[in-house]
């Protein structure tokens, strides 16, 4: 890790907390209590829009989002990069004339799953010209996306913006959603309830589960690497 100070990549759904549930008072202030002894960076990555995110969480404890699978960067307090295709307003036009949206975000068309094959019968018309893709992001919610996006490509995306090298950066999640971030980090933390593939792929796998895991998983690198104590 050498001197520079360790980067923590945290997914939130199923990790940092439970879906669509805001994060609990107890882990928020666990999580600042280590940021301020270590010095840490903390950085959530998911497939979310920044509005969600702001209904469940404080940005400003972050350093910085990996937002709508990692198709904007968010830098609180309000510096924003979009990574947005010259074709896609004209796609998501087509999009809403057939597909209700549950919500919109910066780059993504989220839409529910009961309106599926409406959404499969748009990308049928559209793929053959644009590379669009649809991916479930939610235990109802699916999205258009620009093809080949993911939270690991946002990782990428970040990693250039502030100069990050894969040996400093260590990824916290719990499903395979979370793999492109594994394969991006130095290190892999698996909370509890994770997927057991994802835990298979880990360097640790806390006893804990959703935000607790993650308090643990961060305490456990942080005693690991720097041989202090928590406190």
């Amino acid at each position: 890790m050498g001197s520079k100070a360790p980067v923590f990549v945290v997914d939130y759904d199923g990790t940092l907390s439970r879906e669509n549930t805001p994060v609990e008072e107890k882990v928020l202030n666990a999580i600042l209590s280590l940021k301020n002894t270590y010095g840490f960076k903390l950085v959530l990555a998911t497939a979310r829009p920044f509005r969600d995110i702001e209904q469940f969480v404080n940005a400003g404890i972050f350093d910085a989002l990996i937002l709508e699978l990692g198709g904007v960067l968010h830098f609180p307090p309000s510096d924003i990069v979009v990574f947005k295709p010259k074709w896609w307003n004209m796609v998501i036009e087509k999009i809403a004339l057939r597909v209700p949206p549950v919500n919109k975000g910066e780059l993504l068309y989220y839409f529910d799953e009961n309106h599926l094959p409406q959404a499969l019968e748009v990308l049928n018309i559209i793929s053959p010209t644009h590379p669009v893709e649809v991916k479930k992001v939610g235990s109802r919610t699916h999205v258009f996306a620009p093809q080949g996006l993911d939270k690991g490509v946002g990782l990428t995306r970040l990693s250039r913006f502030i100069s990050l090298e894969k040996a400093e950066i260590i990824a916290i999640g719990d499903s395979m959603s979370d793999m492109p971030l594994f394969k991006a980090a130095g290190f892999r933390i698996a909370v509890a309830n994770a997927e057991e593939r994802i835990k298979v792929e880990a360097d640790y796998v806390t006893k804990s589960l959703y935000g607790e895991g993650v308090v643990e998983g961060i305490g456990f690198f942080l005693e690991k690497t720097s041989g202090k104590k928590e406190e």
